[in-house]
């Protein structure tokens, strides 16, 4: 685990330079891959034998498929993608370990321990989506604490499943998110943020109708203690999300390059207000890195090998012979997430089947186009994580809630995805044809 840490930490301050536009040439970035490949080596290792299974076939079928060894030049490019991740996901864990200390977010619990029985359902939800917009699983531990110890275990599912649905709709127009950046890295960067206006209309939708249909209140009353919860921590969300964007806007950078560089200067300042909590961050910090290895060997590996394949002969040919312009878009708008769905449903994470997608057909699309094929890679991102036995969300979520893992996949939130797939798509497929 030591080791583990102090490669994670170097390789996170070796790769700013990069983000920051600082160029040290080749041997450096074939440094930082070997360095970066040693790290994910030793995560292999000691992963669980689902990730090791999933990983050995990601890499039998890529070399099944290529008929040379990649060129130094594809190592490179494929490179520069997947080690950008190794100072991604390190400042999402660390804006999570600073925002368990914020007086704001402890002021967002404790209104919503206030709430009745009726009401926390509709709060969970709603709070989850905003405080899960930043910090994603890590507000379930935050959000559990809010009921009381002895709730029955009805209260604590359907808690668990409210919570789910309203942290995984984020995943549709939040940057903070794994899946934004891998679409952005396929696909042109303005289709990107064009996907997030479909998104917030789809989430803002979805939320609504399964607070009325899965836990039966949706009224203004209802609504307004749902949304009093999250007035709190609302300016800080705000800050970092304004940042976000003028960071991206100013210095042109990618909303994962713009997350990477203003996240620990915003974490360096809420240190500076408030010093008595720097060694709790630090700590919480060492426990995220040490503990979430599967996630970063998964995503790392699966950017490598799709890079590869997008730029390998062999695929480029086979999409202009076989797929070309005659594939119809609604067809891809609709299938995108729905594979996703079902392949989450038997443990295969979404990096799996959508970034090879997202490869394939990005480099043929407009940046109209394109914006669609990003929310329909969300909504299959969102709706696969939060049904899958394997996933972060639904492990982490039972868990904290103390409930069953089964009971959480084939609950209210199995038929709640599948129907966000279809209505997400029909919507996307009806815009794309009238806009």
């Amino acid at each position: 685990m030591i080791l583990k840490l102090i490669l994670t930490c170097f390789c996170w301050i070796a790769v700013l330079p990069i983000i920051y536009g600082l160029n040290f040439g080749e041997r450096y970035i074939f440094f930082l891959i070997f360095i970066y490949f040693l790290l994910l080596f030793w995560m292999f290792i000691f992963s669980k034998n689902t990730t090791k299974i999933i990983i050995s076939l990601l890499f039998l079928f890529t070399f099944l498929i290529l008929d040379n060894f990649p060129s130094k030049e594809i190592i490179l490019k494929a490179g520069n993608f997947f080690i950008i991740f190794s100072a991604f996901l390190p400042s999402l864990w660390i804006l999570r370990a600073t925002a368990i200390t914020m007086p704001s977010v402890q002021n967002t619990q404790s209104l919503l321990s206030k709430l009745n029985s009726k009401k926390i359902l509709s709060g969970l939800q709603v709070t989850s989506h905003f405080l899960g917009s930043v910090i994603n699983i890590g507000s379930f531990p935050l959000l559990s604490s809010v009921l009381p110890k002895k709730s029955k275990i009805s209260l604590r599912q359907s808690a668990g499943e409210a919570s789910i649905r309203g942290m995984n709709t984020a995943v549709l127009w939040s940057p903070f998110f794994v899946s934004f950046a891998v679409g952005q890295i396929y696909l042109p960067e303005m289709s990107a943020w064009i996907g997030i206006g479909f998104g917030i209309i789809i989430a803002t939708l979805f939320n609504l109708i399964t607070i009325k249909l899965i836990i039966g209140k949706l009224t203004i009353n209802y609504l307004l203690d749902s949304l009093s919860c999250i007035k709190p921590i609302f300016s800080r969300l705000l800050i970092l999300a304004i940042s976000v964007l003028f960071v991206g806007q100013i210095f042109n950078k990618t909303a994962l390059n713009a997350i990477i560089i203003v996240v620990p200067i915003l974490v360096f300042i809420q240190i500076l207000r408030r010093p008595e909590t720097s060694n709790f961050i630090f700590k919480n910090l060492k426990n995220l890195i040490q503990n979430s290895g599967d996630e970063m060997l998964l995503i790392s590996v699966s950017m490598f090998l799709g890079s590869i394949l997008t730029n390998s002969v062999e695929i480029q040919n086979f999409v202009s012979s076989n797929i070309g312009d005659y594939f119809p878009f609604w067809m891809m708008i609709i299938l995108l997430p729905f594979i996703v769905w079902c392949f989450s449903l038997i443990g295969v994470h979404p990096i799996i089947t959508s970034a090879p997608i997202l490869s394939i057909f990005g480099p043929l699309l407009s940046v109209w186009e394109a914006a669609f094929l990003m929310q329909a890679h969300l909504i299959g991102w969102c709706a696969g994580t939060a049904i899958s036995f394997t996933s972060l969300s639904v492990l982490t979520s039972a868990e904290n809630f103390k409930i069953s893992i089964s009971k959480l996949v084939f609950g209210p939130n199995l038929f709640a995805t599948i129907g966000l797939v279809f209505f997400g798509a029909i919507i996307l497929i009806i815009s794309n044809y009238f806009l």
